[in-house]
């Protein structure tokens, strides 16, 4: 089964600006937090599966600035399929205008054991031709 693309608007707040009036740069994890979170709703809602999963690895790539007040909105797609973990890739757009990029990659976590656990199998990275 092939796993959902997420649309997860992004409420900006004040906070989240700095000095130079732009979104500041540790806010975009935020939001691919959020949008990360969209997806794995999205999944569950699909699968039935609420997957607890804890980030291995984190990439971004500022593209341009953002400011409060821009419509922020964050893409979310799964990228690769693993036996015990996942990537998401994420488009960060204001005003419908990419500017950031970034991919995490998720492991399955089992919290009864503290340990990775396997994906479910029949899963399959969200469709490449889906619009984002």
């Amino acid at each position: 089964m092939r796993l959902p693309v997420t649309r997860t608007p992004i409420q900006v707040r004040y906070s989240d600006t700095d000095a130079l009036g732009h979104i500041s740069n540790e806010a975009y994890v935020s939001y691919f937090a959020i949008g990360r979170l969209d997806f794995f709703h999205a999944v569950e809602r699909l699968t039935g599966i609420l997957l607890p999963s804890v980030v291995a690895r984190l990439e971004i790539d500022y593209l341009a600035e953002c400011f409060y007040g821009d419509a922020l909105e964050v893409i979310t797609r799964c990228t690769r399929v693993g036996t015990k973990s996942l990537t998401t890739a994420y488009d960060l757009r204001a005003n419908g205008r990419t500017v950031a990029r970034g991919q995490v990659v998720s492991v399955a976590f089992d919290p009864a054991t503290r340990r990775p656990a396997p994906l479910p199998s029949g899963w399959e990275p969200s469709d490449p031709d889906a619009a984002p």
